[in-house]
């Protein structure tokens, strides 16, 4: 349908107005508004049915659709989960299949959203990430007072081995110390670097 940009609905109205005064014919209208017939009908029987206000735009959200839950199971919904307040839908919809198997109860997740319509659900409060570590990091004065050693992310090796890159850094000057492919995060895999490290260091 084509509307001159005028507003919509002073042009549907003159177009109903016009069809009514019989002047002109229904295709001959249609063309000069630029509609098809089929809109043309169906605005003048909207204006026929309802007046003035039929000719205002209808939503397009459907007002129900065919794989909606049925009133009576949400009504015992509610009523379940009122009764037992700190239940969830999992624990409601087991409880409900056990005492009224001859219903075809929906699933949890549209049972939490019926809830949730209901205003029956609190939203969960979810823990803060925190930061990983002990506090601030000591800021050493000299090269070689503290390391930092740290495992990159493991990749596999063309022979199918799981190779864990461990840096140990200096932390003042940044200068990396070593760089060796170890086969996990475990202690008993890092130690000997860093044991290497040191004897080299004491020489």
């Amino acid at each position: 349908m084509v509307w001159r940009e005028t507003g919509i609905m002073d042009e549907r109205l003159r177009f109903v107005v016009e069809c009514l005064s019989g002047d002109e014919t229904m295709v001959a209208l249609c063309a000069a508004y630029g509609i098809s017939r089929k809109n043309g009908y169906k605005w003048l029987g909207r204006y026929r049915t309802f007046g003035p206000e039929g000719l205002h735009d209808l939503p397009r959200a459907p007002l129900n659709h065919g794989r909606a839950t049925a009133q009576d199971l949400v009504e015992r919904i509610v009523a379940a989960k009122e009764l037992h307040p700190l239940w969830g839908p999992k624990k409601i919809v087991a409880r409900l299949r056990r005492t009224a198997p001859e219903f075809m109860w929906p699933s949890a997740s549209t049972v939490g959203a019926i809830l949730a319509r209901h205003g029956l659900v609190r939203a969960r409060k979810r823990p803060r990430l925190r930061a990983c570590g002990n506090g601030p990091w000591p800021q050493p004065q000299e090269p070689n007072a503290v390391w930092t050693g740290d495992h990159k992310g493991w990749f596999r090796t063309r022979d199918g081995w799981r190779c864990e890159p461990l840096t140990v850094m200096d932390a003042s000057s940044r200068y990396l110390l070593a760089l060796e492919a170890t086969g996990s995060t475990a202690d008993s895999e890092a130690w000997p670097v860093f044991e290497r490290l040191l004897k080299s260091m004491a020489c």
